[in-house]
C-alpha cells in the first residue's frame, strides 16, 4: 500500500549559523523523538492516549488507537518534512501499518481503520477521517495508485455511512449533553465535530483527486453543521443573529473543527458567505481566555486557531498574520514540552502515588500502561492545559494525545505559511526563521528587529510586516546598499532580486506592556468550553494579568501562580539585546504536503 522508503527525509542538509531565536524545525525535531516515544508496541503501536505527571509519572489507557492514531501519523509526517530528522525512523511503518491493520482487542469500542469500521460504528467516524488526513499527506510524497483506491474505499465509506435528509447529510445528530462535567465538554459538541472533521476529510481528497467527486457529500455535512441548534445560545445578546455570526455554547475544539470542515469546503466552493461564518466564527472565539497568548483553554484549541488564523489570512478573508504569530510564539512554543529536567522536577513535586487520578490500587496493566522513562518519552510532545497562563496546577497536570495531534500540524502549517514561492514571486508572511528552495530566513526577533532573507531562487519578494512595527522606521538594506522598497499594505516589496542576494530589514523593537483580566479560575480544571456549565461561576475578583511583549513575544508575567504544577513563561525577561548565535544543521524537504 505504502512506499516507506519514499517517506525517509531525503532533502538537502547544510550548516550555517544562525539567531538563537524560535525555529519550528527546530521544535519538530523534538516533536519527531516524542511521537515515535509515545507509542504502545503491546497494541500494534497506537498512540497511548495520556501522560499522568504524577510521582511517579505513566502513560495509560485505551483511548489512544482509533480516536487518535491519525493524528499522530499525520503529525509524524509533517514533523519530519520539516526537520529531516531520522530518529527512529523505523517506528514511522510499524505506527502506520499498524493503523492500517485490525487491531489487538484493547476494548469494545476498538476497531480497525477501515470500512468495516463505519459499519460497525457509524456514529463514530472521526477515527476514519483522520486517518485519512494522516494517509493524504502520505499519499502526497507516495502518489501510488494502490494508495489512491484505498483512500478512494475510506472515503465511500464515509459516503455510505451518512443519514441523509433533503439537503443534508450527517452521522451524528445526538440530542445536546447537559452533563455537568467540570469542563465544558457539553451542549451539541459531539454532532459539530464528527462532521467538520468528516467534511474536512472529503473536501481535501476530492483537492488531491482533482475533482469534486466528493464535494457534493461534504456540501451536505456543512449544511448539517449549519443547522441553527448548533449555533448561538440563549443568554447572548438578543440582537445579534448568532446562529448566523458563527458564534455557540460549547466545547471549543468541537467547535473550532466544525468551522474548519466548513472552511475547506467554502475555499473548495469558493462560497464567500460560508467563509464569513468562519471568520466571524473565528473572531468569537477570540473573546475567550487570552487570544493575545493563544490561551483558549485547551492545547487543541490553541492548534485550531492557529490553523484557522492561517488558513482565513491565505484566503484573503481577513488578516490574521498577527494572530497567528502571538499564537506560535507564545502558548503554542509554551505547551511543548522542550526540557526533560525541568519536567522531571515539577513531577517530583506532585503528591506521591496513583490515587489523584486513577483510584485503582495495583500495579500498572502492562498492556495499557507504562511507566518505563515517562519524562524522557514526552519530550516534544504537548501538554493539554491552556487555561492558566503561568502555572498549569496540580489537577490538570498532565496530557492528552489529541492535543500533541492537533498543535505539531498547526506548528506545520506555520512553517509552512512562513514564506510562499510561485514562478519566482515569494512572500513571507511570518518573520520565522525558515529554510526552503527560494529563500532562508533570519530572524532576530524579539531580540532585534532584525530579518535577514538569503535569496535562492526568488526574483520578486514581498515581506510583510508585523502590525506592532511603525512601517515608516523599517528600513531595508540589498547587500549593504540601503534601497526604497515599495509598499503594499504591509507589506514591504523588492524586485529584481538575484540569486545570493542578502536583503536586510531592520526597525525598532517595541515593548508593550498590556492587561488582561482572565475569569477562569487558576484553580480550575482546564476549560474547553465557552460555556463551563451552569454550576460555574467566575470569581467576583477575576485575576488581571499585567503582561510585557517585546513585539508579539510575551517575556514577563505577573502575578505568577504559585504551588505544585509544571511553570510557564519562566524566562521573565529577555537577558540581552543582541540575538545569541548558534550553529545548525538546516533542512530543505524535496516536496511539501499541502493543506
Amino acid at each position: 500500500l505504502i512506499d516507506y522508503a519514499r517517506l525517509r527525509p531525503t532533502g538537502t542538509r547544510y550548516e550555517v549559523t544562525v539567531p538563537d531565536t524560535l525555529d519550528l524545525a527546530e521544535r519538530t525535531r523534538l516533536a519527531v523523538h516524542g511521537l515515535t516515544s509515545m507509542l504502545n508496541p503491546q497494541a500494534n503501536y497506537a498512540p497511548y492516549g495520556h501522560w499522568y505527571f504524577n510521582n511517579p509519572p505513566y502513560l495509560s489507557d485505551l483511548t489512544g488507537g482509533p480516536p487518535n492514531w491519525g493524528k499522530i501519523a499525520e503529525s509524524l509526517v509533517m514533523a519530519r518534512l520539516m526537520c529531516g530528522s531520522e530518529e527512529n525512523l523505523a517506528i514511522d511503518q510499524k505506527m502506520i501499518e499498524g493503523m492500517l491493520s485490525p487491531p489487538v482487542q484493547r476494548s469494545p469500542n476498538v476497531y480497525a481503520y477501515s470500512r468495516d469500521y463505519m459499519t460497525i460504528n457509524p456514529v463514530a467516524p472521526t477515527p476514519l477521517s483522520r486517518a485519512m488526513l494522516a494517509l493524504m499527506a502520505v499519499y502526497q510524497l507516495d502518489p501510488n495508485p494502490e494508495l489512491r483506491r484505498h483512500l478512494d474505499s475510506l472515503a465511500d465509506a464515509h459516503v455510505t455511512a451518512a443519514k441523509y435528509g433533503d439537503d443534508y447529510a450527517c452521522y451524528a445528530d445526538l440530542p445536546a449533553d447537559t452533563r455537568e462535567t467540570g469542563i465544558g465538554v457539553l451542549g451539541y459538541w459531539m454532532d459539530v465535530f464528527v462532521n467538520g472533521c468528516a467534511a474536512r476529510a472529503l473536501v481535501r481528497w476530492s483537492d488531491l483527486r482533482g475533482d469534486d467527486k466528493y464535494l457534493q457529500p461534504a456540501g451536505q455535512l456543512v449544511n448539517h453543521i449549519l443547522r441553527n441548534k448548533y449555533w448561538g445560545y440563549e443568554p447572548g445578546p438578543r440582537a445579534v443573529a448568532q446562529a448566523e455570526r458563527g458564534h455557540f455554547s460549547g466545547h471549543t475544539h468541537a467547535y473550532t473543527q466544525a468551522l474548519m470542515g466548513v472552511l475547506w469546503y467554502a475555499a473548495a466552493t469558493g462560497d464567500a458567505r460560508l467563509k464569513e461564518f468562519v471568520r466571524s466564527g473565528y473572531e468569537y472565539v477570540r473573546n475567550f481566555g487570552i487570544a493575545r497568548l493563544g490561551l483558549f483553554g485547551e492545547g487543541c484549541a490553541t492548534g485550531d486557531m492557529t490553523f484557522l488564523a492561517l488558513k482565513l489570512s491565505h484566503l484573503g478573508v481577513g488578516d490574521y498574520w498577527d494572530d497567528a504569530d502571538q499564537y506560535v510564539r507564545n502558548h503554542l512554543a509554551q505547551l511543548q514540552i522542550t526540557d526533560a529536567e525541568r519536567l522531571r522536577e515539577a513531577t517530583r513535586a506532585m503528591p506521591s502515588g496513583r490515587g489523584r487520578v486513577d483510584p485503582r490500587e495495583g500495579p500498572l496493566d502492562p498492556f495499557n500502561e507504562s511507566a518505563d522513562e515517562v519524562v524522557e518519552r514526552a519530550v516534544g510532545t504537548f501538554l493539554s492545559d491552556a487555561t492558566h497562563p503561568t502555572l498549569i496546577p496540580e489537577p490538570a497536570f498532565l496530557a492528552t494525545v489529541c492535543c500533541t495531534g492537533n498543535c505539531i500540524p498547526a506548528l506545520y502549517f506555520a512553517w509552512e505559511s512562513i514564506v510562499r514561492c510561485e514562478d519566482g514571486v515569494a512572500q513571507v508572511n511570518l518573520l520565522l526563521n525558515r529554510a526552503s528552495p527560494w529563500l532562508d530566513i533570519e530572524s532576530y526577533l524579539p531580540y532585534e528587529g532584525k530579518v535577514l532573507i538569503r535569496n535562492k531562487t526568488a526574483r520578486i519578494l514581498s515581506v510583510r510586516i508585523p502590525k506592532w512595527v511603525d512601517q515608516h522606521a523599517v528600513r531595508a538594506h540589498i547587500s549593504d546598499r540601503h534601497v526604497e522598497a515599495l509598499w503594499a499594505g504591509r507589506y514591504l516589496v523588492f524586485s529584481d532580486l538575484k540569486p545570493g542576494t542578502v536583503v536586510t530589514v531592520t526597525f525598532p523593537v517595541v515593548e508593550a506592556t498590556e492587561t488582561y483580566t482572565l475569569k477562569w479560575k487558576q484553580s480550575d480544571f482546564w476549560q474547553e468550553s465557552t460555556n463551563p456549565g451552569d454550576s460555574w461561576q467566575p470569581l467576583e475578583d477575576p485575576a488581571r494579568y499585567m503582561c510585557r511583549f517585546r513585539g508579539n513575544t510575551l517575556i514577563a508575567i505577573s502575578p505568577r501562580d504559585e504551588g505544585p504544577g509544571y511553570p510557564l513563561y519562566l524566562k521573565d525577561a529577555l537577558p540581552r539585546s543582541e540575538a545569541p548565535m548558534r550553529q545548525v544543521t538546516r533542512y530543505v524537504p524535496p516536496r511539501l504536503v499541502r493543506w
